[in-house]
């Protein structure tokens, strides 16, 4: 009974036929005359049929080797075609490309970029995970990765950007800012249930905020608080500048490291490697 064979014998079988010699096709093909000799014996095991006469003068296609010839042919062009195919999606500037980040990046970062590259390459589609979490690219959850934590998952090409400075801040006409009192004492907008400003604080080495008026665990809504005058609070330094807070005690400054990310395989696809490419350039600016 006739099997299917495997497809990596055709191109030798196809070489044979097209240039009439084991030593033609093995020139064709860059490889010994003997390893085209075994894959054509091969493919006639695995077939159960012979496809060529040996002789002193070398091979004879057989009646079957002629039949199964267009076959093979119309295997190997859509073969080729898969394979343009494959070659011009990868290298085209269309398609969905994911972004993983943290909630402010996604919200008061992305947002400008992402329309600065549709503007460069309208082709492109994005999606934004946003999430404090690091989301494993390993497992494909996104395409490309913006992390404030060293990324740890092997096959991850990463990128170390400047850090960016945390500094407190309130809002411009945030009235209870007594003068006299430390600002670990003034009203304070801290986390509620993460609990991340805390040990980012004993980190740095400074105290703990005594006077929390406002839990809230949405970076976003902690921004939002300051901003209208709830109490002082944590914010990166560029971002709270474009939004027009007042910086207060600058002795509380502390950097966070910016690490982009990208899957070794992904970066090379041509949409992916544009958007990190413009990330990289941008964010060093932005955060």
């Amino acid at each position: 009974m006739m099997s299917t064979p495997s497809l990596d014998l055709i191109p030798a079988f196809h070489a044979v036929m097209t240039h009439g010699s084991l030593s033609a096709a093995a020139r064709v093909l860059r490889l010994a005359q003997p390893t085209v000799r075994r894959q054509i014996e091969a493919l006639e095991a695995e077939l159960g049929t012979q496809l060529f006469t040996r002789a002193a003068n070398g091979l004879t296609p057989t009646g079957m080797a002629h039949t199964l010839m267009p076959l093979a042919a119309s295997v190997l062009a859509e073969a080729a075609a898969l394979g343009r195919v494959a070659s011009a999606e990868a290298e085209a500037l269309e398609g969905v490309v994911r972004i993983t980040t943290s909630r402010v990046v996604a919200g008061h970062v992305l947002p400008g970029l992402i329309r600065q590259m549709q503007g460069e390459a309208p082709g492109l589609r994005f999606e934004v995970a946003a999430t404090d979490r690091a989301e494993d690219l390993t497992r494909r959850a996104a395409d490309i990765a913006i992390r404030f934590t060293p990324p740890r998952q092997q096959a991850l090409v990463a990128t170390r950007l400047p850090d960016c400075e945390i500094g407190l801040f309130a809002a411009p006409d945030f009235a209870p800012l007594d003068a006299d009192r430390p600002w670990q004492a003034q009203p304070f907008v801290s986390d509620d249930r993460e609990d991340l400003i805390l040990p980012a604080l004993a980190a740095a080495g400074l105290p703990a905020p005594s006077n929390v008026v406002l839990r809230c665990d949405d970076p976003l809504a902690q921004i939002a608080a300051i901003g209208a005058g709830v109490g002082l609070g944590f914010c990166q330094v560029k971002l709270a500048a474009r939004l027009g807070l007042r910086r207060v005690a600058p002795e509380t400054a502390h950097q966070m490291p910016v690490w982009l990310v990208v899957h070794e395989d992904q970066a090379r696809i041509a949409r992916i490697a544009f958007v990190f490419a413009k990330l990289k350039s941008a964010l060093r600016h932005l955060l």
